[in-house]
């Protein structure tokens, strides 16, 4: 667009230097073409200048995204394998709860614990090495750290619940008071619920168009 602009009023300048009255009056003319043309080259300099801002500021929130899409996507398979063992540790409770003496096989009980126990303590190393993606801004960085910390706090108290379950099922043991030591474990040291809606909500706010 500015070339066309420049090319016209080329064009006009030769035109009213041929057919002008008076030196004068062209000379006037002249000066208001140069203020319009320098008005017009400075908004489309400004212009330029905040296109070219906008894209690199549109790119920088992209990468943004995919840093903190690509953290989270992992994230979330260490959350499912973390829902899975606790599942997995719910279902040997509610099997017990229904179990009848006769059918009671003490060793299998603890043996099944204990493997949970160490899945358990697995996980527990894995979210512990988890950091906030360095690429980030400190503020959605502050977030993450955030959701860490929760995590952390969530999978040791889900370890230590599993660990006592599996010690209070040490053979030999009767099965009724099993049942119930392992009722008062779950109720005293189950972890509360992982709430992390707050933060990734923030952080996509933050990351958003």
């Amino acid at each position: 667009m500015i070339y066309v602009i420049l090319i016209a009023a080329g064009v006009a300048l030769a035109l009213l230097y041929k057919f002008s009255p008076s030196r004068k009056a062209f000379m006037i003319i002249c000066t208001l073409l140069i203020v319009v043309f320098g008005a017009s080259f400075f908004i489309h300099s400004r212009q330029v200048q905040r296109e070219e801002i906008t894209r690199a500021q549109r790119e920088e929130l992209q990468a943004r995204q995919k840093i903190f899409g690509d953290w989270y996507a992992a994230y979330q398979k260490d959350i499912d394998r973390l829902d899975r063992n606790w599942q997995s540790y719910h279902n040997v409770l509610e099997l017990l709860r229904t179990t009848e003496e006769e059918n009671f096989n003490a060793e299998a009980v603890y043996l099944r614990l204990k493997e949970l126990e160490q899945e358990s303590v697995d996980e527990q190393l894995k979210i512990y090495m988890l950091t906030a993606p360095q690429n980030l801004d400190a503020a959605n960085q502050t977030l993450v750290e955030a959701i860490i910390k929760k995590t952390q706090r969530y999978v040791d108290a889900q370890t230590q619940t599993i660990s006592k379950s599996a010690t209070a099922a040490t053979p030999p043991v009767d099965l009724e008071i099993l049942k119930v030591n392992l009722r008062d474990i779950m109720i005293r040291e189950s972890p509360e619920g992982l709430f992390t809606a707050q933060e990734i909500s923030a952080i996509r706010s933050a990351l958003s168009d």
